[in-house]
């Protein structure tokens, strides 16, 4: 239900709603957030290419894939990934990942497991890239997910994930910030610095976070203008007013909560020893 509201209220025609990366990209083109949520993708997967090296070949994890859009736009985008394998835990999302792998004609190299990133179905050092795209911010425990992600990379191999991350904003009360991750179902509620520390002690090396905060808000703004768009269009396609209303003003809220810095958003990168 949440995809398909999305795709009614994006209208991008793309299975891809990560947040964006917004470099070079007009808000008011057609297909905007689709296109800027395609270039995180590609962004996250070149630089740890570049960090990893080497040639093709490339066997790559996507820890909590979701609907498998980052695993279908980066086999179609890049021969040097041999096999892509999406491990997510709902059932609906993987079939229709299998689904659309197979009608791009890449059922060969690209493999959904049903299972979850902090037990992990898989050999030790089976990948040589470790991939998460704004999913651990459910994880139970970071530190047993960053352990896990590790003990499936090969040595030399490359961690790298966005999400979502506790904020340090000045006069932002602890009361607040648990009850923004109450609210939104967080887990285990890490800073960028103690995401960076947990990397550390699971045993990466060179962790590195990079702060995308400022892309998260025009993703915030470019949503919260399509909703209001739909409403005062007097919502001609009947999606849920309800559902509409109650998004408008959750996503006001994540604009000043960006400005007021109760969140941050980016990315971490890290190297197995």
């Amino acid at each position: 239900d949440k995809l398909e509201f999305y795709a009614q209220v994006m209208g991008d025609g793309t299975a891809n709603i990560h947040f964006g990366k917004w470099d070079g990209v007009n808000l008011d083109e057609d297909g905007a957030y689709g296109k800027a949520s395609e270039q995180m993708t590609d962004y996250m997967f070149d630089l740890a290419a570049e960090l990893l090296g080497g040639e093709g070949g490339l066997k790559y994890v996507d820890l909590g894939s979701g609907t498998g859009a980052a695993a279908l736009r980066l086999c179609e985008k890049h021969n040097s990934i041999e096999k892509a394998t999406c491990l997510n835990l709902c059932d609906e999302q993987n079939a229709l990942a299998t689904k659309c792998a197979e009608e791009a004609g890449l059922g060969e190299r690209i493999t959904v497991v049903t299972g979850t990133y902090e037990e992990c179905p898989f050999e030790a050092d089976a990948f040589d890239i470790a991939f998460s795209q704004d999913a651990f911010v459910h994880a139970f425990s970071k530190a047993k997910t960053f352990s896990e992600a590790l003990r499936v990379t090969k040595s030399g191999g490359v961690f790298i994930f966005c999400d979502l991350m506790c904020g340090s904003g000045e006069g932002v009360s602890d009361e607040e910030l648990a009850t923004f991750a109450a609210t939104n179902m967080v887990n285990d509620w890490l800073s960028p610095e103690e995401n960076v520390k947990a990397c550390k002690e699971a045993g990466w090396e060179d962790v590195t976070f990079v702060d995308l905060t400022s892309d998260i808000r025009i993703s915030f703004q470019l949503m919260l203008k399509k909703v209001e768009k739909i409403l005062d269009a007097g919502n001609p396609d009947n999606i849920d007013e309800k559902l509409l209303t109650s998004y408008k003003q959750n996503l006001s809220n994540r604009i000043v909560q960006v400005d007021r810095g109760v969140f941050k958003w980016g990315v971490v990168h890290a190297k197995k020893p």
